[in-house]
């Protein structure tokens, strides 16, 4: 396809695409562990949000507990953070990024960021609700755009956690 053409293809999916949604490109379960400092399963502890320091935006901190670590290293209790939450009256919300809840089971895949935290890799492809051997992400905020994808993976969808624990461990 000439390049006017994809151009053109994409702009009339943007418009297509209902409001609230952001639009991402389909990873497969081998490129978030490839592009990721860790994979771990754990369960979130504690979640809250905050201001930045300039009042601007606002973050969510959710505090992980690794119950295993597929791929990489991480600490006993590692703090995630997403864009977007609610502080008091006032909420941002981000489209696209994951979202965690107290109590919840995950598998996450992160990327090391500032002052010993983790950020998601893929938005909310990166991380997966566990629940009935069944490991999912939410992907109802993300618009995914077709793209080919490599032989014998994956896209990051829902799929029996043991498989998707087997994809990451044996991700070269």
């Amino acid at each position: 396809m000439n390049p006017m053409k994809a151009l053109l293809s994409l702009l009339l999916l943007a418009v297509a695409i209902p409001a609230m949604a952001s639009v991402a490109v389909p990873v497969s379960v081998e490129d978030l562990a490839r592009g990721s400092d860790a994979v771990v399963r754990g369960r979130v502890e504690h979640v809250t949000a905050r201001w930045t320091e300039d009042g601007r935006r606002i973050f969510t901190y959710a505090e992980v507990r690794p119950s295993s670590i597929l791929r990489g290293t991480a600490p006993e209790l590692m703090t995630v953070i997403t864009p977007g939450g609610v502080v008091g009256d006032i909420g941002q919300r981000v489209d696209g990024v994951a979202a965690f809840a107290e109590g919840e089971e995950v598998v996450v895949f992160v990327h090391r960021a500032e002052a010993g935290t983790y950020r998601v890799s893929g938005l909310a492809q990166g991380k997966f609700s566990v629940s009935g051997g069944v490991a999912n992400p939410d992907l109802s905020h993300t618009a995914l755009v077709p793209a080919p994808l490599a032989a014998g993976e994956r896209h990051a969808e829902a799929m029996q956690v043991q498989e998707l624990e087997r994809r990451v461990r044996s991700t070269r």
